[in-house]
């Protein structure tokens, strides 16, 4: 007895062509290799998460820089061993914030320091006399900072070419609207402590805006590298028509066509920085080496309004 769908779907059949054998090897080599890649691709991503250290719970920086950076009050704070793709995101979100703050802005100066910064003012006097023109580089912004608020005085030190101290400030200003002030947009405090508990650096980047602390990231280089520091924070590079002065080392950063500008660096949270890595450097030459140490390099006009 033969079944009629059964007869015709047979029937059917007969006009259907199947795979040769070169087809079945050529599909099964690409399948393998996609198999392959895929295990390898898993296997490097396993690697790098069991590479990344767990958090370190007590980081012991000193009960004033807590208090200063964070305004809490212990002597630890929690943070990530180097290298942290988490914290990298972290520190991807603030340089997002830092580049809005630039397209935003009027000026930028950038300030060096060792110690702590306990200068976050919402707005900045303007002497009468004072044309706000002047205010051409980052020494004569100190200059002025140190006249209207003395206690920034003992903060800030002048520093030109390249900035040979271990922390920095990058004051970001905007109009203020009120006759006789400056405004400040932004201030971004850029640190690094060497620690001895556990024995490393400790390195962060805030952002203040109206003396309040709105965001930031951090990250614990645990290498051996106490006494060492990450070198350097900023180069600035004057107009070049500054040239007609001979000033000697200073001519070297005289290079700008137009507009003077920075280069800044901030600590980079996926890299682990060797204690070689972290050796400082006394000339504009060596801070060709930071490329090795950070991927967050910026160049930022002194007036991006402009």
């Amino acid at each position: 007895m033969t079944i009629k769908g059964h007869h015709n779907y047979l029937f059917h059949l007969k006009g259907v062509r199947g795979f040769s054998l070169t087809e079945i090897m050529i599909t099964s080599t690409i399948a393998a290799c996609l198999i392959t890649g895929v295990s390898l691709i898993m296997n490097v991503i396993g690697s790098n998460l069991e590479n990344q250290n767990t958090i370190v719970t007590k980081v012991n920086i000193g009960k004033i820089a807590s208090k200063v950076y964070y305004d809490i009050n212990s002597h630890t704070v929690n943070t990530y061993n180097a290298p942290s793709y988490g914290r990298t995101a972290t520190a991807d979100r603030l340089k997002s914030k830092f580049m809005d703050d630039i397209e935003g802005c009027t000026a930028v100066f950038c300030l060096a320091r060792d110690g702590h910064n306990t200068i976050k003012p919402a707005y900045i006097p303007l002497d009468a006399k004072l044309d706000a023109r002047v205010l051409d580089s980052p020494e004569s912004f100190r200059i002025h900072l140190s006249k209207v608020m003395t206690h920034s005085q003992n903060v800030f030190k002048p520093w030109r070419g390249v900035s040979q101290f271990s922390n920095g400030s990058i004051f970001i200003l905007s109009s203020s609207g009120f006759n006789g002030f400056i405004g400040v947009r932004s201030i971004y405090d850029i640190d690094f402590n060497q620690t001895a508990e556990p024995k490393g650096t400790y390195a962060s980047v805030k952002r203040y805006s109206w003396n309040q602390l709105t965001d930031y990231y951090d990250i614990f280089y645990s290498d051996d590298s106490a006494n060492e520091s990450f070198r350097s924070l900023f180069a600035f590079h004057e107009k070049r028509i500054r040239r007609v002065f001979n000033e000697g080392n200073a001519d070297s950063f005289k290079t700008a066509m137009e507009m003077p500008f920075y280069f800044i660096w901030w600590p980079d949270p996926s890299l682990k920085l060797t204690k070689e890595e972290m050796t400082t450097h006394g000339n504009h030459i060596g801070y060709v080496d930071l490329a090795q140490r950070t991927n967050y390099f910026f160049t930022v006009p002194i007036f991006p309004s402009l």
